[in-house]
């Protein structure tokens, strides 16, 4: 019975490493994509402070080709005048350069708005850009860390899986067929609980052992479990007491 006890915490603590390395597979890709959205937020913010800025950019060459386009029109219009033998003619000529006027005040007009807004967005660009490079610099390592660990963890939940395989042959059938019962109701390997003299309360669901049951644990001759939650009972040593 002692050496069955003794392969079965063996066994258990293979199992229960495998358990949280399953875990930390599980977790493992919330935790990942957590730390892409949090990068991703600042870079997505940024991308729009440089849209902004290129589409504002592009406005103002768009009214200063504007400008240029009405400027050539009017110095056409007034070539015109020097040809015109009718007050019709030479009104609508006016009229024409009036327009090319107006047109033209309204590109500048647009173009000193535009000039203040990217003059406003490069500032907003260069807080954009010192709080993406905060969050990529504080993300990122330990975004990299954890895909290489999520990359990895099959490899090392199947070379821990393949560690128990010596204990669980040692063990005998009646106590592991009781320890896989009690895993697989209970949905995890922490099944186990050490008891002393002085450490009486079984430590899955902490209800406190008979005096009885504590020494016939003690006696290691017997396979116990705890009569609230059903944990397979094994001894604990008892701590030395120091001088």
């Amino acid at each position: 019975m002692q050496e069955d006890l003794q392969y079965l915490l063996q066994l258990s603590a293979v199992d229960k490493k495998v358990y949280e390395l399953k875990q930390t597979k599980r977790d493992l890709p919330l935790r990942v994509q957590n730390l892409k959205d949090s990068i991703g937020r600042e870079k997505a913010n940024l991308d729009r402070i440089r849209a902004e800025i290129a589409d504002t950019e592009a406005k103002i060459r768009e009214n200063l080709d504007g400008v240029a386009a009405e400027t050539h029109a009017m110095q056409e219009s007034n070539k015109r005048l020097d040809n015109i033998s009718t007050n019709r003619e030479y009104d609508a000529v006016h009229l024409e350069i009036a327009a090319h006027k107006k047109n033209i005040d309204a590109a500048h007009a647009s173009v000193l708005h535009f000039q203040q807004m990217l003059e406003n967005l490069r500032k907003d660009l260069t807080a954009v850009e010192a709080e993406y490079e905060k969050v990529r610099e504080a993300n990122e390592p330990e975004l990299q860390a954890l895909t290489e660990e999520l990359n990895g963890i099959e490899d090392r939940i199947a070379a821990e899986a393949r560690l128990s395989e010596a204990p669980r042959t040692k063990v005998s059938k009646r106590i592991l067929t009781l320890y896989d019962r009690v895993v697989q109701r209970r949905g995890s390997p922490n099944v186990i609980a050490a008891v002393n003299r002085t450490h009486k309360h079984c430590d899955v669901c902490s209800r406190t052992q008979t005096p009885q049951r504590i020494t016939e644990v003690g006696r290691k001759n017997s396979l116990l479990t705890c009569e609230s939650c059903g944990s397979i009972l094994v001894w604990r040593e008892e701590e030395p007491v120091l001088a």
